[in-house]
């Protein structure tokens, strides 16, 4: 009888330890890419392998890192996905042994009568290729800036008085399993949460699918330096607004630097400061705004305040597991007071 005693309470604490879950982590490099170097190829290549001898698992450019955003050349020189640009990063993510994510415009349906013989419409779209080159998710931004190119490239190319990029399908917004989690890509705007001058429908749509990893190249820019980093135009703010927003998800990404020299609002620069952040909205920024690499370690563990817990026998185990429930997440059996008396936080992993 006392043997089974024994046995039986060695069971229970291997149970209990079980229970609880397991963090990992991943390096991500934003690559800050300057503006004048979209389209460089051999320049992105070597920042990917850098990156990798840093420690990257995942590099991540910004949108349009092909022609710039708002070029009038997308209407005539993108290609299809796949194609030569998208397989131009594949060939990166080979080279770098390392997962490429990217923004760049897409071909898309014949311009109109009157257009340019060789204009077509296009997407600014993402993607998302493994270190085999393999696509495994690919994006065309829905929330798309109305009129935004130049009238007179848009006259001159496809004879219409003001053009915009083609909007994509919110069916385009899923998920798949990579070693991240459950991984989701949107471009800039798609991320951005509802507002009154924003429905937030690709937002909301991803937020209903319970993304855990969710990638964003940015294209955030502000009318001169100075405003770099302030409210709406910092892109590690966007990403803070957009993991509080979902709720289950680490959101992380990456923006351009330098200027930007297209479509209408000039004079514009891209204003770097990118990051990520956790399901709550505790944000981390490149300690360096517009470097080239911006290198972070993200643990896909977090704190959740539970308000105050008193005790760690019956207290905790009570609050702990469904804070970290708020955010489709599980308890790993830690937690600590930060306020005495008013406010604990509870650890918790994406996933469990």
């Amino acid at each position: 009888m006392r043997v089974i005693q024994i046995v039986s309470i060695v069971l229970v604490l291997i149970f209990s330890a079980s229970s609880y879950a397991k963090a990992k982590s991943v390096n991500v490099v934003s690559i800050q890419l300057q503006s004048t170097d979209v389209g460089d190829f051999a320049k992105m290549k070597s920042l990917a392998i850098k990156a990798k001898e840093q420690g990257a698992e995942l590099v991540i450019f910004p949108e349009s890192s092909v022609f710039g955003w708002l070029n009038p050349a997308v209407f005539t020189e993108s290609e299809p996905i796949p194609g030569k640009f998208s397989n131009q990063f594949a060939d990166i993510a080979k080279s770098a042994n390392v997962w490429v994510a990217a923004g760049l415009s897409e071909k898309g349906p014949k311009a109109g009568a009157g257009s340019l013989p060789n204009a077509y419409q296009a997407y600014d779209s993402g993607i998302l290729l493994n270190p085999q080159g393999k696509l495994i998710l690919h994006h065309k931004k829905y929330n798309v800036l109305k009129n935004a190119f130049n009238p007179e490239d848009c006259k001159n190319i496809l004879n219409e008085d003001q053009c915009n990029y083609t909007a994509g399908s919110l069916s385009d917004i899923t998920a798949v399993e990579t070693p991240f989690g459950k991984t989701s890509i949107l471009v800039c705007a798609d991320a951005y949460i509802p507002s009154e001058y924003n429905t937030g429908l690709a937002i909301k749509t991803l937020k209903s699918i319970e993304p855990e990893f969710v990638i964003v190249p940015w294209g955030i820019t502000a009318g001169q330096q100075s405003e770099c980093g302030t409210s709406g135009f910092n892109a590690t703010g966007f990403t803070s607004e957009a993991a509080n927003f979902l709720k289950t998800a680490f959101v992380v990404g990456s923006n351009g630097v330098g200027t930007r020299s297209y479509g209408k609002y000039l004079p514009s620069v891209y204003c770097g400061t990118s990051g990520y952040a956790n399901p709550t909205g505790f944000s981390v920024e490149a300690k360096e705004p517009s470097a080239e690499l911006a290198l972070f370690t993200i643990n896909d563990i977090f704190t959740a305040e539970a308000g105050p817990i008193w005790n760690n026998a019956v207290d905790a185990p009570k609050k702990c597991p469904n804070t970290c429930a708020t955010y489709k997440s599980k308890w790993d059996g830690q937690w600590w007071t930060t306020v005495w008396g008013k406010m604990s936080v509870c650890e918790c992993v994406i996933g469990g």
